[in-house]
């Protein structure tokens, strides 16, 4: 079953020219073992036969934030992992005077395996409790989420970017999305069964608070405070459109898609 995602950061140091930010690294390494592990143990279980949906796997499922007071609407076929418990070879960000800080919260983490394959979503959060990390989302959410899935899917084979990353809006709300996908090597696992040709994976990340234009140069100007992340791994390609029946709903008002088919190419 699908851990949930609790990441920890390293010190932050000013980025290279073509390097990211160690508490981006930090962020990554933790997606990467917990995605690695949980789907190896998803392919192992959809080794065996699968029963058909129950007709209750049609009605959606929800999961609010109250801190945000955001609500995410998911397909009721996936069924939500237990709670995460901390690994202990998570990168951390601590000092003897401040305890651990948590760079990404992932909210809710949650799978779906039937005959035809397996899917993984996990939805996370980035505030300023590190501010490098929440810093480089929000300069440049395509660079962001790029680089991210690239990482994530270096455990799955070699990782290829399938879509460059593609701004949309959510309801006012900055979005970017970028799909990728890693070719396994031919070599079975641990377990004695060969793990999936292909993985594909998307991330999509958005600003949890619209930015306003300052009226005058002199006013500051509005960052954002939040960066809300959806990350999507499937063994089948045909499996990609279930993004479609993601939707989120910001402050009580009408749900909006999480990624628009407009944003696949």
């Amino acid at each position: 079953m699908v851990s949930a995602i609790e990441v920890m950061a390293s010190t932050l140091e000013a980025p290279g020219p073509d390097s990211i930010q160690p508490e981006l690294r930090c962020y990554d390494n933790a997606m990467v073992l917990r995605s690695a592990a949980s789907l190896l143990l998803l392919v192992c279980a959809a080794a065996f036969s699968q029963p058909p949906d129950p007709p209750s796997s049609n009605l959606p499922k929800s999961f609010h934030d109250p801190l945000l007071n955001i609500t995410y609407f998911y397909p009721g076929r996936f069924i939500p992992a237990a709670e995460p418990t901390a690994l202990a070879n998570e990168p951390a960000e601590s000092t003897s005077a401040a305890p651990t800080k948590l760079c990404a919260q992932s909210n809710l983490s949650a799978s779906s395996i039937s005959p035809v394959g397996t899917s993984v979503f996990v939805l996370s959060t980035i505030d300023n409790t590190c501010p490098g990390v929440l810093h480089g989302a929000s300069t440049d959410l395509g660079a962001f989420t790029r680089e991210q899935v690239l990482r994530q899917l270096k455990q799955y084979g070699d990782p290829v970017i399938t879509q460059e990353p593609t701004h949309y809006t959510i309801d006012g709300h900055p979005a970017v999305i970028t799909l990728a996908s890693a070719q396994a090597a031919d070599t079975p696992g641990t377990s004695g069964i060969t793990p999936p040709r292909i993985t594909y994976a998307a991330k999509a990340c958005l600003f949890g608070n619209v930015p306003v234009k300052p009226r005058k140069r002199s006013d500051p100007v509005d960052q954002p405070r939040h960066v809300l992340c959806f990350d999507f791994t499937t063994q089948q390609r045909d499996l990609l459109p279930l993004m479609f029946s993601f939707s989120v709903q910001f402050d009580n008002e009408s749900p909006q898609p999480l990624v628009p088919s407009s944003a696949l190419r």
